[in-house]
């Protein structure tokens, strides 16, 4: 069928009939462990199949009631596309009846049907009566106005009813997000004998096939899609919205977990934090403060972490704003993903929010960039949101690297970077984008720091590329920031020369000192030939301090004026030449040599001679076997 595959949630207090429900609807007991059988208690989630009269099927999701299993709540109602709020009539609304409400409403879900469950027990004006006040406290909830089903599933009045309001919602209900890459939070993890690691979840988003590689995150481990299974039937394809059981080849059942999320390899960032839009429910009696310890609860994960908020020191009930959390073990969220936050202790449900940025810099305090930026993700202003992050990371990037950042297909920010007033570098095959301001701040530092460091060291002629990108911002990339030194160049606040950067204003004694040595240092060299003298040596004979005439040094070996065959060893290239002619001559005649005859040949020692000679091996003028050489192909 052309319609979005879909997964209904139940949600309710404990008690309230959602696996009897469950169970009548779908003919399935999702009560799957012998202890939830024994206490009549569901602990674990239970999944069973849903066929409604349209044809169309649902995967359906059994989620705990009881207080001790919220987590397990919060697991289940992430990713489904419908949610069933049961009810029972005897009872009402109850704790967790409100708890698990605001928890889907934190995490949006946008349609819902309310089962009336147990009218069996209940006369008809207490089901009109228990049915207002379920209009009431879904009122400003994501789900409000969702129709009110009484139902038995012991009698089997209404369930007919409740298919055809399922149906209905689910008909209006969107498509996941097929074109993003898959993504699966896994909720179980097992082992088939003969088949090895098998995991389940609702693919978030894509699509599965046999054979796909898989990356596990956030620990990174990788392995290979073997088989898998929608509703126990064997299939090549899975795609988003689905309950799918992966049989993974290449992983051990113990490097994989609960609220570990299965996806394409490279789609996802691991994170220590994330800038999130938080909600702090109404309910609350107190403030919270910022720094308050939560425990947050993403897809099927739950770690803790701090709300530090970016707005004020604290939220008062009902209010919103900007934080970051910071988190004590890692998670991998994709912009626009919700999650859920509880107290630390007693856990009960506080909040929640919607991640917007997934990469930020550890601050409390937003500039007006980086509160453009999280304005324009807020409100799903993807042109805004692209070349904003160019703003807010103040670095160049790719299109790919701002899609992976945004958690976006690369084809969503493509056209929005091609067409804005961006900086463009060309690196190789790839086009890097940088936000004006920040590439000219760039531009101003890449200076400021050229100049402090002659300033530091007024005798250096200049200062290794990499040494300056590390200085102005270690996370630029190599081959960005040589393109950015090349702009430097362009505009006459950088020089370079001889695989050094210096500024075009300093080092003019420096290098005229360094001139002054290679030019010192040529004849000096050409006059020992084949006994050259060490560093050392030679500044003292020069006059010159050491660092210098070794810097001195590099650069004649780079114009190939000497040969350095050790730290300590330089020849000069006249001299190497005449010795490798020599040798060459002496092998076209004799067709061997030793060692000892090259150093009678040459008329040097064997200090200097076996350097020399394994300098001719390396480039194939020689080659050894032994003790003994031959001419090489190399002559």
């Amino acid at each position: 069928m052309d319609a979005p595959s879909l997964v209904l949630g139940t949600a309710g207090h404990i008690d309230h009939g959602k696996s009897a429900l469950v169970r009548a609807l779908t003919g399935t007991d999702p009560d799957r462990l012998p202890e939830e059988k024994e206490r009549g208690v569901t602990i674990e989630l239970g999944f069973a199949r849903l066929e409604l009269p349209s044809g169309r099927s649902m995967g359906v999701v059994d989620v705990p009631g009881h207080e001790k299993f919220v987590r397990q709540m919060v697991a289940g109602a992430t990713g489904i596309d419908v949610v069933m709020l049961v009810i029972a009539a005897d009872d009402g609304v109850m704790p967790q009846t409100r708890e698990h409400l605001a928890i889907i409403d934190l995490l949006g879900v946008p349609r819902g049907v309310v089962a009336l469950t147990k009218i069996d027990l209940v006369d008809r004006e207490w089901i009109e009566l228990v049915a207002d006040d379920i209009r009431q406290l879904l009122a400003g909830t994501s789900i409000e106005g969702a129709p009110i089903v009484p139902v038995s599933s012991k009698t089997g009045e209404g369930l007919a009813e409740l298919r055809a309001a399922i149906d209905e919602v689910a008909t209006n209900a969107e498509a996941r997000q097929s074109r993003m890459p898959a993504r699966l939070p896994v909720d179980r993890v097992f082992t088939i004998a003969g088949a090895g690691t098998v995991v389940t979840g609702t693919l978030w988003s894509g699509s599965v096939a046999r054979d796909d590689a898989v990356e596990v995150y956030p620990r990174g481990t990788r392995g290979r899609i073997r088989s898998l299974q929608v509703h126990g039937t064997q299939v090549e394809r899975a795609n988003a919205g689905n309950r799918v059981a992966l049989n993974i080849a290449g992983l051990e059942r113990d490097e994989i977990e609960r609220g570990d999320i299965i996806a394409e390899p490279g789609s996802l960032t691991v994170a220590d934090r994330f800038d999130a839009y938080v909600t702090y429910l109404g309910s609350e009696q107190k403030p919270m403060k910022t720094g308050t310890r939560v425990h947050v609860h993403h897809g099927t994960r739950e770690v803790l972490g701090r709300v530090l908020l970016m707005d004020a020191e604290a939220l008062r009930p009902g209010e919103r704003g900007y934080a970051q959390l910071r988190l004590e073990e890692p998670l991998a969220p994709r912009y626009d993903d919700r999650f859920i936050i509880r107290s630390y202790s007693p856990m009960w449900t506080i909040g929640g929010g919607v991640v917007l940025d997934v990469l930020p810099p550890r601050r409390t305090r937003l500039a007006p960039h980086e509160r453009a930026l999280l304005d324009a993700l807020v409100s799903h202003d993807l042109a805004a949101a692209a070349v904003g992050l160019l703003a807010s990371r103040a670095l160049p990037m790719t299109v790919a690297q701002v899609a992976a950042s945004l958690g976006l297909a690369r084809s969503v920010v493509e056209g929005d970077l091609a067409s804005a007033s961006l900086v463009r570098l060309n690196v190789g095959t790839e086009t890097w984008f940088a936000d004006p301001e920040a590439f000219e701040t760039l531009l101003a530092t890449l200076e400021r720091e050229l100049k402090a460091f002659h300033d530091s060291n007024p005798k250096a002629t200049g200062i290794a590329a990499l040494a300056l990108r590390d200085r102005v911002d270690h996370r630029l990339d190599p081959k960005v920031f040589d393109a950015l030194l090349a702009v430097a160049a362009e505009r006459g606040i950088a020089v370079l020369a001889d695989g050094e950067v210096r500024h075009p204003k300093a080092a003019s004694s420096a290098l005229a000192a360094e001139e002054a040595a290679r030019a010192a240092l040529v004849p000096l060299i050409a006059e020992q030939g084949l006994a050259p003298a060490t560093v050392a040596e030679l500044a003292e004979t020069i006059g010159a301090d050491p660092g210098l005439v070794r810097k001195a040094l590099t650069k004649l070996v780079a114009s190939g004026a000497v040969v350095r065959l050790g730290p300590d060893m330089h020849f000069d290239a006249g001299a190497v030449a005449a010795a490798r002619q020599k040798i060459v001559d002496y092998l076209a005649e004799h067709g061997t040599i030793l060692a000892k005859d090259a150093r009678d040949l040459i008329g040097s020692s064997r200090k200097y001679i076996v350097p020399l000679l394994e300098y001719f091996d390396a480039q194939g003028v020689t080659k050894r076997d032994g003790d003994v050489r031959t001419l090489g192909k190399k002559r």
